[in-house]
């Protein structure tokens, strides 16, 4: 699940719609720019809020839990039912071995 599909459908649409119009923005200016969006949520350090496209986010506890960091006082929660995913690597930066 990615993180715009979670904040969808957690009831986090202010956020998604940050997001979203980030996202117009760069395919406007023909940039392929892409961000790990769970990072970015889950604060930068000492989870202090961090700013991407001139708009700052709020911190995530969510996304701090799922980022493996501890969750800080100034995060927000809106729900205590929310269920976090599993951080999933997709290797898509992995090497496969060179043939001889």
């Amino acid at each position: 699940m990615t993180a715009r599909e979670w904040l969808a459908e957690n009831q986090y649409t202010d956020i998604l719609a940050m997001i979203d119009a980030i996202v117009l923005e760069w395919r406007a200016s023909g940039k392929r720019t892409r961000r790990n969006w769970w990072g970015i949520l889950a604060g930068g350090k000492n989870g202090s809020p961090r700013t991407v496209g001139g708009k700052t986010f709020p911190v995530l506890a969510s996304a701090q839990r799922h980022e493996g960091l501890p969750v800080t006082p100034n995060a927000v929660q809106r729900s205590a039912d929310e269920v976090v995913p599993k951080k999933v690597f997709l290797g898509k930066w992995w090497k496969k071995p060179k043939r001889r």
